[in-house]
């Protein structure tokens, strides 16, 4: 046994090195252990190497005694290389110090007696037999926990036959009776962690995994079909469509109506969420909270994931995550709330009163549950910045509320991006790779229902009576007789807003005959706004005609029908009731004017009746963004598949019979936009163009301008179109100074998404301590952005705190990648005499140049020109006179490509008629240059 410590001559005090500083020189003295306190090891020197051998070969016992002594000489191995020189240099001493090295290993790792064939067999029989017995213990084990399982379910299932079946009878308006089930079912999930199967209680709830994370891909939709193209001339970057997204619709409007009406009610009237929303996807696994918390824990040392923030890995399918959305026990009940359905709208509206006239619901109590939706709220909130959060500087309930409601919207739109736009259904062929294989709308929901019911401390239900006409006895409810000047009118909220605030505040439970209920009623406001702008957009001649087009329809009408339901079933009656509605309001006062100027010039054109179904078709358009949204919801919340959709043009008669909005069945030449409106009498919409034209005669200007931009048909958002070469982008923007620093950035980079110029890797512009590249990618994208590197043709992709390299969207002339603009092995640039090649080389891609609209003589200068910028990228090396004649053929041929370009707009310039002198003459004395000076004959 040897005791390590150090001897009596050793323990004195070392002074550490001085160093020179301002206040003086000092000295920290340092004392080794004293002889009392000593670490017994155990070891000896023998021991501690034959341990040191083995760890460092990996393997138990790997110092072998018998074999041969290496060449001492010899300084090249490794490790226990070195330290089997030691040993044998130890065994070499004499017999007793070899003796000592083989008891020791033997010690170290005991040897087993030799054992013979029975006794091998013997041995794995036995090994066999412990394994088998191990396994049916295991599985015994499980079927037993199967069975523990199978019978509490069994168990549950009994008392639900026995007390889950109990109706409750209660009196609706009338004497009419309804009733509600109790029959309830816990649905069970599987934790991803402990594996455990349970279901999700008060105490001990289950999340589901979810990325939350920013997104402004909705404010980049824009009115055209067509994308916008990448500027690379100054006139084209004048005409850059910037202003034409929906961002930048949504802010106008948002200014105009805090101008106009009071910010209590504008904030409750709209959607944010078009820049800076919060989306919300999943993984679909599930795990307990307090299963992710001791997760989370175990992944602080991990740098890849911000755990602090936290971030984690799906321990199943290792996606990235930051939230967790609680699952509350009502999630998965069969019904919860199932009323007996009324027979009419009439009777439902009274009930859904009811319900909002519940919120808001008495302070919950604390439970763990509740904890975890505040948590995941306080996640939701934190994930977008600061800017979009609030379209007021005010923190009032409405603002939050406004907030909360929009993240609902947000995620169904981007769905609908994510699904082209449309709901149209993909042929197998074309599989969508974009859809989300896994929804968490409904939990989502359940989530911001807690909150919006604790926010809304406001009358919510007036406006559903705005809405419905109705009140709970019947009457014309006040709240119509009592709208104020600074309210804004029904008539210009948006339905798709209303639409989900009711959702959050209505039981997400209920029947859904009431949900078709309020989807219904926001049809019918919904298709009087699209009508009213439709014509705010015509003329006064076609307003003429539509005037005495509709007229018969509704004297038709009319004689059918009562005066106090006045139903409303085609086109030209809705364009009739809302034209001599709005008349005598100020709203056509503009064009009025114009037509009597018109009348003293020329006579007005009468409008063609072929209008009718290009309007029409107008109509349902304008219609579709909220059917799609309105269906979503029904598909989520009630588990429906969503119709099959073939073509575009039966999208609106699918979502209309999907939504139940029309049950009976008709021929095409009678359907149209009107025969789904179900509420429309004539009392009713005349209280809503009544509360519209009060705010058209305080400000006609602001009434027409919002009426007319109302409902936009926003097309899919997609990058900027980027041109066909790369030459014409590195022309234009690698000199190009920076709009900031007004200096020209060492990597010149382009934002991909609206063309903006920012200086990557800069200090110049930081701001903050953000640098430019991060602050736009805020501002343009809520931290994400694409940009192209110009001096290197990356792709450069921006979240948040991470970034990543894309690589190169263009292809050199071999169909691969040329990243920062080198060639390939094929076409390594060389030097001669100290000249680079490669510039001359970044213009090879310009010998595939190939128009498609066959127009020789731009053909023919195009690359003429291209020829040009290789000559005089080559003319040093060319005039070079320590090199032959043969090796500049040998340079313009193989390294340059400019023998291919000026060639082919010599056999191009035979094709060409009407050819310009100038390409004759720039030719020609390409050709002289070569054949003279080179040495180059055709």
């Amino acid at each position: 046994q040897i005791v390590l410590a150090p001897p009596p001559h050793h323990r004195k005090l070392f002074p550490k090195r001085r160093h020179n500083t301002t206040s003086g020189t000092s000295t920290y003295p340092v004392e080794l252990p004293s002889p009392e306190t000593t670490v017994e090891a155990n070891e000896s020197i023998i021991s501690l190497l034959l341990k040191l051998h083995s760890h460092l070969a990996g393997m138990p016992d790997s110092f072998s005694p018998d074999s041969p002594a290496p060449d001492p000489k010899c300084r090249i191995g490794d490790g226990p290389y070195f330290v089997g020189n030691v040993l044998h240099r130890i065994m070499a001493l004499d017999a007793l110090a070899r003796e000592n090295v083989i008891s020791t290993r033997e010690h170290l790792w005991p040897r087993h007696p030799e054992e013979g064939e029975e006794e091998r067999r013997q041995r794995e029989e036995m090994e066999r037999t412990e394994r088998r017995r191990r396994a049916k213990e295991r599985q015994q084990k499980l079927m037993e926990e199967f069975a523990s399982r199978q019978k509490q379910f069994m168990e549950r299932a009994m008392e639900t036959d026995e007390e889950g079946m109990e109706w409750e009878g209660t009196k609706g308006n009338g004497g009419s009776s309804s009733s509600r089930t109790g029959l309830t079912r816990r649905k069970e999930y599987d934790c991803v962690i402990c594996n455990q199967t349970s279901a999700s209680t008060d105490d001990k709830p289950m999340g589901l995994a979810v990325l939350v994370q920013a997104s402004s891909v909705l404010g980049h939709r824009r009115r055209s079909p067509e994308p916008c193209v990448l500027p690379t001339t100054d006139e084209e970057r004048y005409h850059l469509r910037r202003n034409d997204t929906c961002a930048n619709a949504f802010d106008k409007t948002v200014e105009e109506l805090d101008r106009q009406f009071d910010q209590l009610s504008w904030l409750v009237s709209l959607n944010l969420g078009w820049e800076g929303g919060v989306h919300v996807q999943t993984c679909g696994h599930h795990l307990h909270l307090d299963c992710l918390k001791s997760y989370l824990r175990s992944l602080r040392s991990q740098q890849r994931i911000a755990a602090e923030r936290g971030e984690y890995a799906c321990p199943l399918c290792r996606q990235l995550a930051n939230s967790v959305l609680p699952l509350p026990p009502q999630l998965g009940e069969t019904a919860a709330i199932v009323r007996s359905r009324p027979a009419s709208l009439t009777a439902m509206i009274p009930d859904l009163t009811n319900f909002l006239k519940e919120n808001p619901p008495t302070n919950p109590s604390a439970t763990n549950l509740t904890d975890a939706m505040g948590k995941s709220m306080e996640d939701m909130t934190n994930s977008t910045y600061l800017k979009y959060k609030q379209k007021s500087g005010t923190r009032l309930p409405q603002t939050l509320f406004l907030f909360v409601s929009s993240i609902a919207r947000t995620n169904l739109e981007i769905e609908i991006v994510q699904r082209g736009g449309t709901l149209q259904t993909l042929s197998s062929t074309e599989p969508n790779l974009l859809i989300p294989k896994r929804s968490c709308i409904v939990p989502l929901l359940h989530v911001l229902a807690v909150h919006a019911r604790l926010l809304a401390a406001w009358p919510t239900w007036e406006t559903w009576q705005q809405l419905s006409c109705l009140d709970t006895s019947g009457d014309t409810p006040a709240a119509l007789a009592t709208i104020k000047p600074d309210q804004v009118p029904l008539m210009l909220k948006d339905p798709t807003s209303l639409l989900t605030q009711f959702i959050l505040l209505l039981p997400l439970h209920l029947d859904q005959t009431y949900y078709t209920c309020v989807v219904k009623l926001l049809y019918n406001l919904l298709y009087f706004q699209v009508i009213i702008q439709s014509t705010c957009q015509m003329t006064e001649g076609e307003r003429g005609y539509w005037r005495t087009e509709g007229y018969g329809s509704a004297k038709s009408s009319a004689s059918t029908s009562s005066d106090d339901e006045f139903m409303v079933t085609t086109l030209e009656e809705a364009l009739f009731r809302t034209i001599t509605a709005l008349d005598p309001t100020q709203l056509y006062l503009e064009d009025d004017i114009e037509l009597r100027e018109q009348k003293q010039t020329a006579p007005s054109p009468s409008t063609s009746r072929t209008d009718k179904q290009t309007l029409e078709k107008q109509v349902q358009t304008l219609c579709l963004p909220f059917l799609r949204v309105a269906a979503l919801l029904r598909h989520h919340m009630y588990d429906e598949p969503l119709p099959e959709i073939d073509s575009p043009s039966s999208e609106f008669v699918r979502l209309v019979y999907y939504l139940e909005l029309v049950t009976e069945g008709m021929s095409w030449d009678k359907f149209n936009a009107a025969v789904a409106l179900s509420w429309p009498s004539k009392v009713f919409v005349m209280h809503w163009m009544r509360q519209l034209g009060q705010f058209i005669n305080k400000s006609q200007v602001a009434a027409r301008g919002l009426l007319a931009e109302q409902h936009i048909t926003w097309h899919q958002p997609c990058l900027l179109s980027l041109p066909l070469l790369y030459d014409r982008i590195f022309q234009y923007y690698h000199r190009r100074q920076c709009s900031q620093c007004q200096s020209v950035p060492r990597e010149t980079s382009i934002c991909l998404l609206c063309g903006a110029l920012v200086c990557l890797k800069e200090a110049c512009c930081k701001q903050l301590s953000i640098c430019e590249a991060v602050q736009h990618s805020i501002d343009c994208g809520a931290g994400t952005a694409m940009y192209l590197v110009v001096t290197s043709s990356y792709v450069i992709v921006i979240r948040g705190k991470r970034a990543c390299l894309w690589g190169s969207v263009y292809l050199d002339s071999f169909g691969e990648e040329d990243r920062e603009l080198k060639n390939d092995s094929r076409w390594n640039p060389g030097t001669t005499g100290n000249h680079n090649f490669k510039t001359a080389n970044h213009f090879k891609y310009l010998g595939t140049l190939v128009t498609e609209k066959k127009e020789i003589i731009e053909e023919v200068k195009a690359r003429v020109a291209a020829g040009n910028r290789c000559y005089f990228a080559l003319q040093k090396s060319l005039k070079f006179k320590n090199l032959t004649s043969r090796a500049k053929v040998l340079i313009y041929i193989k390294q340059s490509y400019v023998r291919p370009v000026v060639m082919y707009s010599y056999d191009l310039q035979k094709l060409a008629k009407n050819f310009s002198t100038y390409g004759n003459e720039t030719y020609s004395g390409e050709y002289v240059y070569l054949s003279v000076k080179m040495g180059y004959k055709e």
